[in-house]
Formats: structure tokens, sequence, C-alpha cells
């Protein structure tokens, strides 16, 4: 009973904590990927819900060949998040706080399938402590909560492994479709899953050996589990103009394995942001020892398949703190077994005192310093462009096309509640192809020609909306 209360403890807490700030407007930390997100779940209500054809708000072209995007496509990702969100929508109403809680509570049922995983293989005592650090660690608080699809891949994984231990301990076929499901549902959400085929196979031949791929079954459960993304690929690569460009991902700037390659994984992320010192040296203890024993070493080969894919999408990984997300699961439980490795070495009563002192100062200081790097990702980064989006609501048609300069964000753009531009030049081009309102928050060069060529129909001193139409040549000579 004492461990069950605490298990809904730890849970309950965890939830809370990721409810801190959660009406904050999707103009935080990332907000382009939010933006695009919550867009697509917008536009699954406010026009069409086509699973097939998801659509952001942007005109913009995204593929690497600049191909026009009139359709606003937006099909790297099978959209299942956000039509989980859309389905919220359509009962209670449009608002990204019902995204964020979607986020939360895939969230907390990966952790909640964490703990049994470590616990399966570990026991009580250290999944309870894992969970317990899951929970607080910042960076996964802000990143367990976001409007991105990230939250449900990463919980879908951990539930992919927790299935893959069990059919491989039980061979039963329920346990085998759920881990098929699972990974197909985590690969078609990200496909970056696929790396999770590395810790489910070792464990699987670890515990079986080779007489698995015997049996048809094994076939048909990895046909089931990878079929469903390549279906979808080959349907993305009938929509190029609905894919935004991934080669630049894997070594953009021939970054990988050069001493900044280094520098930003390991010491900046890593060591700074997600362990905040403190748990990057319990992680480190823990990759170095996890590998000596048998149900450790799962963790450690789920963390090496992270690594490999941080090497894969060197890029990627350099550009975007969130890409490391995926790590953070094996990793919290690496640290907690770096920790306990530490306890164990400790030979007399004083040496226990110490060692105790040690660890938990060191949990405590990944939380304290990881809070502090952490903090600022929760506030608005130009709170104007709610302003402005505000007034184009408002103001403005509903078929209205906007321009909303703001260096390709789409933030700004998800504000206004209209379909357009989120970056300004090629003006006459864009009026062409539909733009009939600019909205701005500088007063930059662009805005300046544009208010003198144009009609500026409402400014305040945070934003500026001006009308564009070109005035009508009559072909009756005077």
């Amino acid at each position: 009973m004492t461990k069950l209360l605490s298990l809904v403890l730890i849970l309950g807490l965890f939830i809370w904590v990721r409810t801190y700030r959660l009406n904050t407007p999707l103009a935080d930390w990332h907000s382009w990927r939010q933006a695009d997100t919550a867009a697509v779940a917008r536009n699954f209500i406010q026009e069409k819900f086509n699973l097939l054809y998801p659509q952001s708000d942007s005109l913009w072209s995204l593929s690497p060949t600049q191909l026009p995007n009139p359709n606003r496509y937006f099909m790297n990702e099978f959209p299942l998040y956000n039509a989980t969100v859309a389905l919220i929508y359509k009962y209670v109403g449009i608002n990204h706080v019902y995204g964020r809680l979607v986020s939360i509570a895939v969230s907390a049922l990966g952790a909640l399938y964490l703990f049994l995983l470590v616990q399966k293989l570990l026991g009580y005592p250290t999944a309870i402590i894992s969970l317990l650090y899951y929970s607080l660690l910042p960076f996964n608080i802000y990143y367990n909560r976001v409007f991105m699809p990230d939250p449900t891949f990463v919980a879908l994984s951990i539930i992919t492994l927790y299935y893959t231990v069990s059919w491989t301990a039980s061979r039963r076929l329920t346990a085998g479709l759920l881990m098929m499901t699972t990974f197909a549902l985590a690969t078609l959400v990200k496909p970056y899953a696929v790396f999770m085929a590395l810790p489910m196979i070792y464990w699987v031949i670890r515990n079986r050996g080779l007489e698995v791929f015997r049996h048809l079954s094994t076939y048909l459960l990895v046909l089931g589990a990878i079929l469903p993304l390549l279906l979808w690929r080959y349907h993305l690569s009938l929509h190029p103009e609905g894919s935004f460009a991934t080669l630049w991902l894997l070594n953009g700037d021939k970054i990988r394995f050069t001493g900044a390659f280094f520098r930003w994984l390991i010491f900046d992320r890593l060591n700074r942001l997600i362990f905040a010192t403190g748990g990057f040296v319990l992680f480190m203890v823990g990759l170095f020892t996890a590998h000596l024993k048998k149900n450790t070493s799962l963790f450690f080969v789920w963390a090496l398949a992270i690594f490999l894919y941080f090497t894969i999408f060197a890029k990627g990984n350099v550009n975007h703190d969130y890409y490391q997300l995926p790590l953070v699961a094996p990793g919290v439980v690496l640290a907690v077994i770096g920790a306990q490795a530490l306890l164990n070495m400790a030979k007399t009563k004083l040496s226990r005192i110490f060692n105790l002192t040690l660890v938990t100062s060191l949990f405590l200081l990944s939380l304290a310093f990881g809070w502090f790097e952490v903090r600022g990702y929760f506030n608005i980064n130009n709170p104007s462009i709610m302003a402005a989006g505000q007034a184009v609501d408002q103001l403005l048609p509903e078929d209205a096309v906007v321009i909303a300069p703001y260096q390709g964000d789409p933030a700004f753009l998800y504000q206004t509640n209209r379909n357009g531009w989120p970056i300004g030049g090629n003006i006459d081009e864009r009026m062409d192809n539909g733009a009939n309102f600019y909205v701005t928050t500088s007063r930059d060069a662009e805005y300046q020609e544009l208010k003198n060529k144009y009609t500026l129909i409402n400014e305040t001193d945070q934003y500026s909306i001006i009308q564009l139409q070109k005035p009508v040549v009559s072909g009756v000579e005077p």
C-alpha cells in the first residue's frame, strides 16, 4: 500500500509541476515548432479533418527546392498528436492549453511505464527514485508540456521497450502486438524512434538468442512495426511540397565529430542543460557501470542507441536542444544506477554517510542548476506578437491572407489565426498569391516602404497593420 501511495503521489507531483505557466501563449522557447504543430491541430477543426493531409497556417515553401505549397501541407510526421488535440478541440473548443495537457498526460503515461520497466528489471527502490528524478528534472518538466509531438514520441518509445521486455519474458501474443503497435506509432510520430530498435533487438537476442528468428510471428511483428512508417513515407514522397528540408540535420556545416559537436552536446546540453552538472556526474558513473550487469545493460544500450542518433543527426542535435529529449529516460535511470554504484563503494559507516551526502548533493545541484538554465524557457520572447495577433483576429476578415514577418518563425502568424507567410520580402509576389494584409511589430525599411505605398489601417506602439491593395488600373482612355 505504501509503495502504491508513493507511486501515485509522485505521478501527481509529475503532473502538477508541469502545469507551471500552462496558459502561456505559444510564443515561448521553440515557438516555431510549437506554432506549426498547434496550427495543424487547429486547422483540423477550422478547415478539414484529414489525417493524410495535415495543414499548417504557412504558405511559405518548406521543401529544399522551394516548391510552392498552396495547400499548406505539413507532412513530415503523421499527425497523431495533432489529431488527438483536435478531437478535444471538437468538444471543448480551441485552446492551446489542451494541447499542453495532452503532452502532460502522455508524458505521465510514459513516466508510469518507465517506472514499471525499471521495477521489472531493477526493483522498486531504483524505479521509484528514477521516477522522482524524471519527474523533477527541469529540462524534462519544460519539454513534457510543450505543444509538440516529441513528448508523445518519447512516451511511446518507453512503452515500446516495456512491452519488448514483457514479450521477451512471456512470449505472449498480446505483449508482442502492443510492442508492435507502440513502435509503429512512435516511428509515425517521430521517425527517429527507429533507433529504439537497437535496445529492443539487443534485449530479445540476449534473452532468447537467435531462436527467436525461427518463428514466423517474429517477422510478422517486425513487418507490422515498420510497415506504417514505410507507407507514410511513400505518401509523403508524393507530396514533396509538404516536407521541409531534412538533409541538413545530418551533417550540416560538416559538424560531426568536430570540437563544436562535442562541446555542444556533451558540455553544453548534457552537462549544463539537461543533467545540470550534478546529474551529469551520476549519469557518467552509471554509463560506465551499467554494462556490467544484465538488467542494467539494457539502459546502457538504450543510451548508446540515442548517442548513435546524436551522431547521425549531428547538426539537428547541435541546433535544437529538444532533439536530446529521448536521452532523458535512460539518462535518469543511469544516473540512479550511478548513485547506487557510489553508495555501494562505501565500506565503513563514515564513508557511507559521506557518499550518501555526496549523492544527495549531486541530485539537488542537478535540480537547482537545471532550473536556473530552463526557467527562461517559459518566458514570452516578444509580447507584441500577441497584441498584434489579437488585433488581426478582431479587425480583419476570416479569409484574410496575411504577411506576418517574424524571421520565418510561424508563432506570429499563428497568433493572427490567419493563413499567410511568416517572413517578409517578395511582397509583390505574395500579393499575387493572395496576400492582402501586412502586420508587423517592427519599424524596419520594409514597413516604411509599405506604409507609404499602401493603406495603414491600424497602428499602436506595439504593431502596425497595413492593407495591401494594388491600385485598379482603368482601361478607359481619358
